[in-house]
């Protein structure tokens, strides 16, 4: 017996069938599509297989109203690390005192290749060394604040689990980007499907908590350069090649832009208002904060809460 043709069978089917079939199609798909989106994934999704987000994100307790205590002693009422300086913040209900500060505080900082401006036409390689790198703040580029950073820690529980064992602490950083014409708009709708209405697209940045090798400093391209912050100048690790072009544009930084990060064997020593090595017996050093510290500042071996209690670790 012949086989109708397939378009005499398309013919046969009434339009309350292919309705159902239409129906039953999406049905299928659309659930899918919100469990599974089709969406490339982030860089960092990796890290939700072995590693836990550091601080209180949602859970954050409401301090209440600011009272002065009634006793001599002060009362933290929100504690807050900022590994990227300038940047979005994370609040921690308790934080490990390091000699440099909190920890995870700091970590990175971005700066600018300033030089002088406008240069001469007879200008010689010699006036390069006129270019120097100094630290930028919300204060030159308010749209750092809109810089989102988060810290991922590994977590034990999640570890046991994974054949393949992740270590190390990672930042991550992301930005608001949207590129023009079509991939933009697809870009818009993949952060929708992905991450909610509210969700906008992004760029995205990991960077590992642990200082980069020195095979990994000569693989990735990493100077050593001298950075200023503030009034001081130091010498430090320049990252800048893990900086997406569109940071720079996004910020509206015209100079050279670049990420750096000190060598925790060489901390950035503290003498303005500071204690001499002599009072003190070190030379208190930090990282890129701006803050000073004093003599009275907890032992490198405290564990500070949001709640004022110190205990040691």
């Amino acid at each position: 017996m012949e086989q109708p043709p397939a378009h005499g069978v398309l013919a046969a089917l009434d339009g309350s069938t292919l309705l159902v079939i239409a129906v039953t199609v999406l049905g299928f798909l659309v659930p899918l599509f919100l469990v599974y989106p089709p969406v490339p994934p982030r860089q960092s999704d990796f890290l939700l297989e072995s590693h836990s987000p550091l601080g209180l994100g949602e859970a954050r307790s409401d301090p209440g109203p600011r009272t002065r205590p009634s006793s001599a002693a002060g009362i933290i009422q929100s504690l807050w690390v900022y590994p990227l300086k300038s940047c979005r913040g994370i609040e921690v209900s308790r934080s490990k005192v390091l000699p440099t500060g909190l920890e995870f505080d700091r970590l990175f900082t971005f700066a600018q290749l300033k030089s002088r401006f406008p240069a001469r036409l007879d200008d010689s390689d010699a006036d390069k060394s006129l270019e120097s790198w100094h630290f930028i703040s919300q204060r030159q580029f308010p749209l750092l604040a809109t810089v989102d950073v988060e810290v991922w820690q590994p977590d034990v529980a999640k570890a046991n689990r994974q054949v393949v064992k992740a270590t190390g602490a990672f930042v991550v950083f992301r930005f608001p980007w949207r590129e023009e014409g079509f991939w933009g708009v697809l870009s818009w709708a993949a952060a929708k499907l992905a991450r909610g209405m509210a969700a906008q697209p992004e760029k995205e940045v990991v960077l590992p908590v642990d200082f980069p090798s020195q095979r990994d400093i000569d693989e990735r391209g990493y100077t050593y350069e001298d950075v200023t912050i503030w009034k001081d100048t130091v010498s430090a690790l320049n990252m800048e090649a893990e900086l997406p072009p569109e940071l720079q544009l996004y910020l509206g930084v015209s100079n050279k832009l670049g990420l750096f990060r000190l060598h925790p064997d060489q901390p950035r020593e503290v003498h303005r208002g500071a204690p001499t090595k002599k009072q003190a017996g070190y030379q208190p050093v930090t990282g890129f904060q701006d803050a000073v510290r004093d003599a009275q500042c907890p032992p490198p071996s405290t564990l500070l809460h949001h709640n004022g209690e110190r205990t040691s670790s």
